[in-house]
């Protein structure tokens, strides 16, 4: 008889899914970007884009809610473009990068 491993809930990474189905690929950046940017509004989380992390108790908290919302602009990147970004560590600089690049 074979033992099985219960996993534990806690222990699942879950998959963050990707804001939009059309991966921003460079051409597509003004509807890519307009469709970030109002998700990121409905969910009340904009303050991402124009705020730099807080230096108070709330940081914690603030950097983890960031993580999860990179993590889904990030798989709402095409491949190509995800190599020209992987300096980016915030949503505020990704956007202004690819504002940059794009725009």
């Amino acid at each position: 008889m074979t033992d099985k491993k219960s996993v534990v809930e806690s222990d699942v990474i879950p998959v963050m899914p990707k804001i939009t189905e059309h991966k921003l690929n460079g051409s597509n950046y003004l509807d890519w970007g307009k469709t970030v940017r109002l998700y990121l509004r409905s969910i009340d989380k904009h303050d991402h884009l124009t705020d730099d992390p807080p230096e108070d108790d709330s940081r914690q908290t603030w950097l983890r809610e960031h993580a999860r919302l990179f993590l889904q602009i990030r798989n709402s990147i095409d491949s190509e473009v995800i190599d020209l970004i992987n300096h980016c560590e915030f949503v505020k600089e990704l956007m202004e990068y690819l504002d940059f690049m794009y725009s």
